[in-house]
Formats: structure tokens, sequence, C-alpha cells
């Protein structure tokens, strides 16, 4: 009902999810409770013509509350604890934790497979989105356009990329071109995973690996994997990005 848009389909949306709140709410059910609630507020936004705004930081945790309820009542190996843990993983990546969103479907991705086989939806589902993380995006600042790195080469000096990324698949290779560019001129998207290198004053900091988070004046805010590291302004000369996660 919530798809079709009509005010009556709409209406009718609002009073199945609000008998749902209350079921839920007498059950004792908290994540379902919580997500009544939350197409309640979807319904009402879209029968008052009021655009949602979308909280990361909100939707993050409600997700994660999700999948560790459906882990904790169904199991690691359910399809509905995967497909939990896949929307876990697109909130992860959508508040720029990119490694820990790789890490999480690239585990879903294998338990599926083991369990249900390769060709099951779970299957499907958590390998494509996995596919689709390990893109890397990057911002090639003298074009002012957005590729996926491929590779480094010259030493780590020059990094190939191909592009650029567009919204619609129609024509997309006729054109697509792939350049070997300097270093300076691929930034890494918000949330891609890179390692350290080459850094003397924070020796420490070589061959971490984090997610970019801000950047200033060719600098990056590097978050990093590491229980106990703080976060680090890092110039951009001494950071790679980490195409396959060890």
């Amino acid at each position: 009902h919530m798809n079709i848009g009509s005010e009556e389909n709409l209406q009718e949306a609002l009073d199945y999810f609000r008998r749902a709140v209350d079921l839920f709410t007498l059950l004792g059910d908290e994540i379902n409770t919580m997500t009544a609630k939350k197409n309640i507020s979807k319904v009402e936004a879209k029968l008052h013509g009021v655009e949602m705004y979308y909280d990361e930081g909100s939707n993050l945790k409600f997700s994660q509350k999700q999948y560790n309820y459906w882990f904790e009542k169904l199991g690691e190996h359910h399809p509905i604890t995967i497909r939990r843990g896949e929307l876990y993983a697109h909130a992860l990546y959508c508040s720029n934790q990119g490694v820990a969103a790789e890490r999480l479907l690239t585990k879903l991705a294998a338990i599926s497979r083991q369990v249900h086989g390769p060709t099951h939806n779970s299957s499907l589902s958590a390998t494509s989105a996995l596919k689709d993380i390990k893109e890397r995006r990057v911002f090639i600042d003298s074009r002012k356009e957005w590729f996926h790195a491929l590779r480094y080469e010259n030493d780590g000096l020059s990094c190939v990329v191909r592009g650029p990324v567009v919204e619609s698949a129609h024509g997309y290779e006729d054109h697509m071109l792939t350049l070997s560019l300097p270093i300076t001129d691929v930034l890494p998207a918000p949330g891609t995973p890179v390692v350290c290198h080459g850094l003397t004053e924070r020796a420490h900091l070589n061959g971490k690996i984090g997610d970019t988070r801000g950047f200033n004046g060719g600098k990056f805010e590097v978050h990093f994997e590491e229980a106990g590291l703080e976060p680090a302004i890092i110039k951009h000369e001494n950071l790679h990005i980490v195409f396959e996660l060890p």
C-alpha cells in the first residue's frame, strides 16, 4: 500500500502499522515496534506531501539493532538475518564506514554461499552488494568527475582509473575512459578503505588501515580500524587506496 501512493491506500497502510504497533508493544517486541513506527512516519510524510529527512546516524543505530535482534533470534545463517546484515552494511557504507561495511558483507556473502548455495537469493544479493561496495570511487580533480580506481602503477605514483561514473547504464561503455593519472589528481571518496605509508613522525600508523572521512587542504581525516587508534589527519600522498582488504 505504501508504494501505490493513493490517499486511500496510504490510509490503509497507516491503520495497518498502527495496529502492528499495538500488537508488538503488547508482545514486548521492541525491534518490530520501532520498525512499525518508522513506517508510520514514512506514510504520514507521504500523506502530507512532506519529504522525509533521514538522519544517517539514527538509521545506522536502527539498522544495527535490527541486525543484532534477528541474529539473536534466528542465528547468523537465516536469510532474514543475512538480509538485515546487508541493510546494516549499507547503513555503515552511507555513514562512510567503508571498511566495516565491506568486512560485514564479505562475512555475510560467505555464510550464505556455504549454507544456502551460490544461487540462493540471499547469496546473490549479498554478493552483488559486496561487489558494489568494493568499487573504489575517486574524484578526478583535473576533470571534476567521478571515476573508479582500478590499481596503482609506477611504484604507486600513478593510479589507473576508469570512468566517468554515470547514474544511468545506457550508453555507459561508449563513453568510458581508462586513464593513468598522478595520485595527486585522484581523491578517494568518503568512506574509501586506505592504508598509511611513508609517515616519519607517526611511523606507528604506517600499514594501518582505515577509511577516509573528511578532506581539506590536501589532507584526509582517517578513522582507523584497529581499536585504540585515534582518527588522524593524513596527507594525501601518505595514503594508498586498499583494493582488497586483508
